[in-house]
């Protein structure tokens, strides 16, 4: 299984990870590791896991690391591949950045950390609803992110334009998904500005974030937990950061190109059909 501290020193020498052919797993895991059901005990020992940490007071940017790799051995354990290219990116950062990603499923918001907080320390901006789900709310204290409702765009966009920059001063990254909802379909038209325009005001780069989490699958009944395709691998992919100039459409436009393009090479769909 991954140790941490290999982990980290391979996405800074060689800038990525791959999951070797040969994953050691405990009895366990390979006795169930093909049960969806198996797979999901595992993302609820996370979220468990990650909520006791919170409650005690003892969140730190260390635990965070290691949680989110365990949502990574989790994938591993239940015959899933992980691969995540363009952390040289990351490290070539020097200062926070607003990081722009797609987005699928719930798996991202529990595997991103383990890539990023090597490199730098950050946060999320999520739905205003996940601070009061139980479970997940305990988990997000410690996240401590930026909310919104996503019923009123104006009012969505000044909480992020008023919050966002206070955060980036203090050291933390933010991760945005401008999609309006998780798809396993990336649509350019439907990625909205916001990331490039919080770069843009507080004065830090804007990086793309490309990404396929469809190994997680959406649910019918309860949408955080579908199915598992193990056919599939976790792909990560971070773009060059990108100074936000003028009105910021340059970067924004950089910053979707990059995804779509990454993510039809993973064999993603791409849906330009509402593209102005």
């Amino acid at each position: 299984m991954i140790e941490t501290g290999a982990f980290i020193e391979q996405l800074r020498l060689s800038g990525g990870y791959e999951t070797p052919e040969k994953v050691v797993c405990g009895l366990a895991d390979r006795m169930f590791g093909a049960s969806t059901l198996w797979y999901h005990r595992r993302v609820l020992g996370v979220i468990l896991k990650g909520g006791g940490i919170s409650r005690r007071g003892a969140w730190t940017r260390d635990n965070w690391q290691d949680l989110s790799l365990d949502m990574w051995r989790g994938v591993e354990a239940c015959r899933g591949r992980l691969s995540v290219t363009g952390c040289g990116n990351l490290a070539a950062l020097r200062s926070p950045a607003v990081i722009v990603a797609n987005h699928m499923s719930l798996l991202e918001t529990f595997t991103i950390p383990a890539v990023v907080l090597p490199f730098q320390h950050m946060t999320f901006v999520v739905k205003d609803s996940l601070l009061k789900v139980p479970l997940f709310r305990d988990v997000m204290a410690g996240v401590r992110p930026i909310s919104v409702k996503r019923e009123n765009a104006r009012e969505d966009f000044k909480t992020l334009m008023d919050e966002g920059p206070e955060v980036l001063a203090g050291g933390r990254s933010i991760v945005v998904f401008p999609q309006a909802t998780r798809s396993t379909v990336f649509k350019p038209g439907e990625f909205n500005t916001l990331g490039a325009k919080l770069a843009k005001k507080a004065g830090v780069p804007l990086m793309a974030l490309a990404l396929k989490t469809d190994f997680h699958g959406l649910g019918r009944i309860v949408r955080d937990f579908g199915p598992v395709d193990r056919s599939k691998t976790v792909h990560f992919a971070f773009g060059q950061p990108l100074e936000v100039t003028g009105n910021g459409r340059e970067a924004h436009e950089a910053s979707v190109a990059f995804i779509a393009e990454t993510f039809a090479s993973w064999g993603g769909v791409v849906d330009r059909g509402d593209v102005a």
